[in-house]
């Protein structure tokens, strides 16, 4: 609800992609500081008291360049490599006096020149990303979110529907199913068989174990919401060439279906999530076309949907393909 909103009210005011830019800047500056330091910085007990002189480094330049960039929001190219320069030192200066504080509490200490490079990275970015947000973002001519915006069309995916013994099929669910089957092949593949994505299962049964054994929690769990995206990204593309048209408002009965499906086939099991979403998909088809009467039609679809679901939960908690868990004590 709150990313909906969000959009409705900003998307025409780029001017919020600047916190996005000075975000972008911190994680950057942290993240090439990090790889510099060449430091464990996960440990459980001590990590931010670790983490502190990088990420104050990073605070440090970015707060400098927002303070220098409210006063003056046009600086001639001679000041902003003083800008820039000026960031560095004050970000460094920032990162040095918070390792210093929290010196007694970490057990690992940052190089100088760790910090220095995150305070100069993060003051970099920042500029460039008011050069984008001045030279490109403020040019573009963005489209109101509170109307449905044409979705581009691709002439192979969207072009004329074929024609197989009497069935009308359009291209979009083509490509739809074509995705589908194989982002779930990789996905498994992904999961099963490589080192990764065994890890990624050992955390989702116990982060803690997981973590004694040398695995990197922190960083598993990134991966797993980055290939959340992305997978999110390919439906999304798939329901804007079905649909033909886009609103920020679309994504939310998608995610209740998408989280419905889930529940259908099983949760964690690959398999039980591509059977849901078909037999939803199915159900939501037939109750549109053979159920007469008032219960009956489009109107309806999701109302039986979510009928099945209640169902399948009743009788059948662990899903359709969902295995059965044992506790043990």
């Amino acid at each position: 609800m709150f990313l909906q909103e969000f959009v409705r009210l900003f998307y025409d005011q780029p001017q919020w992609t600047v916190v996005v830019f000075a975000a972008l800047a911190l994680a950057l500056g942290y993240f090439l500081g990090a790889r510099l330091a060449k430091t464990e910085l996960n440990s459980p007990t001590t990590k931010w008291y670790d983490r502190a002189p990088l990420i104050g480094a990073a605070v440090g330049a970015v707060a400098l360049w927002a303070v220098v960039r409210l006063v003056e929001r046009d600086l001639t190219p001679l000041l902003v490599p003083g800008v820039i320069v000026l960031g560095a030192l004050v970000g460094t200066a920032a990162g040095w006096l918070a390792g210093f504080a929290v010196r007694r509490n970490a057990r690992y200490q940052v190089k100088f020149a760790a910090i220095a490079e995150a305070a100069a990275i993060s003051a970099v970015g920042a500029e460039l990303g008011w050069v984008i947000f001045k030279s490109i973002i403020t040019d573009i001519e963005w489209p109101s979110a509170k109307q449905r915006i044409p979705f581009p069309q691709i002439d192979v995916v969207s072009g004329a529907a074929l024609e197989a013994g009497g069935v009308t099929i359009q291209r979009s669910a083509i490509f739809t199913v074509a995705a589908l089957a194989l982002c779930a092949i990789l996905l498994w593949y992904f999961i099963n068989r490589t080192r990764l994505g065994r890890g990624m299962q050992a955390v989702s049964q116990d982060p803690d174990t997981a973590r004694l054994m040398g695995i990197n929690v922190d960083r598993i769990i990134v991966v797993a919401f980055a290939l959340g995206a992305v997978l999110a990204a390919i439906a999304g593309v798939s329901q804007g060439l079905q649909n033909n048209n886009i609103d920020f408002r679309m994504g939310f009965l998608a995610g209740l279906k998408a989280f419905t499906a889930a529940v259908l086939g099983g949760i964690g099991n690959i398999w039980g999530a591509v059977v849901g979403g078909l037999v939803l998909g199915v159900v939501e088809a037939m109750a549109t076309q053979y159920i007469p009467g008032a219960f009956g039609g489009s109107t309806w679809k999701d109302v039986w949907a979510f009928v099945i679901l209640i169902l399948v939960l009743v009788f059948r908690p662990q899903g359709l393909l969902g295995a059965r868990v044992v506790d043990r004590a």
